[in-house]
């Protein structure tokens, strides 16, 4: 089961901007979305919009750009279309960017036909629960378009109490005696189990006759699309056949943070506040901010099947570890790519290295260096634990 933490979650500040100047190329001439570009990370200003030069596949190229606001000088007595160099983004600012361009990608390629989830609440519940498929039902187009599926219909249920939800999932939920936890996915495509967990509430709170408030509908939402996610994952790594639950798990880190990131892009995506994906999920108070250190557990006590995270911060570290990888090292694709090749060789290490073209060992450096945490202060690279079953 993949929760998120129940306590602790702060809003956040975006990374601060960094300093350093860019010279002027002559190929700012030709700064545009979509055309090349020579330095990831480098902004030029042109046509009244910032463009930044990301990564997108194999190729370098200028992002779609941001508008902004330009005041003529005293010197000036008339404007110029030549752009300007402008500040380096930070770190995670670059992924960011990175990450808008490859999820704009993704979804140019949505699919128009597929299997949407169903959602079944207890009788009485607020509509806001069944609106909650509105954002799953654009992850699953964008998973379809990109070569992805689910064999099995996806369902989420929700309801007050046992004996509801064993009545209506019993039957569906192949031969299992549900609900066996507060919130599970079960036979690989439901999701199911009690409303008051599911938005984070007080432990028995109902929800029959009962609205939802603008969070807890926020919550929801990212709740199903979290675990539709999930699915999608879980079948990668089944391949052609259904789910059955004997392979064993991919690292906990990875696994969370792949749901974390792809179900941050969907409820984000088209937002009224015109937020960046990560802007927005950050405001929804599911997640913490960048980190500023390590936590008290990193990346390598995740790397089998516990997901007793301890708390939001390690919590929060395999959304921006698995962002890192995507924008970095192969996209969304690559992503999957892991996915499939640890379900048909159970050798985690290995397919990293050929999904994302940098060993476990590497990453964890450049992970290090990401969040700037001195060389004294790294915690010291362990044997990778060996694949297990949840």
């Amino acid at each position: 089961m993949l929760l998120k933490p129940k306590k602790g979650l702060a809003l956040a500040t975006c990374a601060v901007l960094g300093i350093s100047i860019l010279n002027a190329q002559p190929s700012f001439s030709a700064v545009k979305a979509g055309s090349s570009c020579t330095k990831s990370g480098q902004t030029a200003i042109a046509s009244g919009k910032k463009f930044t030069c990301v990564k997108v596949g194999k190729k370098l190229q200028w992002d779609k750009g941001l508008t902004v606001s330009t005041k003529a000088t005293p010197s000036s007595t008339t404007s110029t279309a030549k752009p300007q160099p402008s500040k380096e983004l930070s770190g995670h600012e670059k992924v960011i960017s990175q990450v808008e361009d490859l999820w704009s990608e993704w979804r140019s390629k949505s699919a128009s036909t597929f299997t949407p989830i169903k959602v079944i609440v207890q009788p009485g519940y607020d509509s806001k629960w069944t609106g909650a498929s509105k954002h799953s039902d654009l992850l699953i187009a964008a998973f379809v378009g990109n070569g992805y599926k689910l064999l099995q219909e996806p369902i989420a249920v929700f309801g007050d109490t046992e004996e509801w939800l064993s009545a209506t999932g019993k039957p569906i939920a192949c031969g299992r005696s549900v609900p066996e936890q507060p919130l599970g996915i079960y036979c690989g495509h439901i999701q199911l189990g009690y409303g008051y967990f599911a938005v984070n509430a007080p432990e028995g709170e109902k929800f029959v006759d009962k609205p939802l408030t603008p969070a807890q509908a926020k919550t929801i939402d990212y709740m199903v699309a979290h675990d539709v996610a999930t699915m999608y994952e879980l079948q990668a790594q089944y391949g052609s056949i259904s789910y059955d639950g004997t392979k064993d798990q991919i690292p906990a880190w990875i696994r969370e943070g792949f749901v974390q990131l792809f179900a941050a892009l969907a409820i984000s995506d088209s937002n009224t506040e015109k937020k960046s994906y990560f802007d927005y999920f950050v405001s929804s108070n599911m997640i913490e901010s960048f980190p500023k250190g390590l936590c008290t557990k990193t990346l390598q006590d995740f790397e089998s099947k516990d997901r007793n995270w301890g708390g939001s911060c390690a919590s929060s570290q395999n959304f921006y570890a698995v962002e890192l990888l995507a924008a970095r090292h192969g996209g969304f694709d690559a992503l999957f790519k892991f996915v499939t090749l640890f379900g048909t060789s159970n050798d985690w290490t290995a397919s990293f290295k050929t999904a994302f073209g940098i060993s476990r060992e590497d990453f964890y450096t450049e992970w290090y260096d990401y969040l700037n945490i001195p060389q004294g202060n790294r915690p010291a690279l362990t044997p990778a634990a060996p694949p297990a079953h949840y």
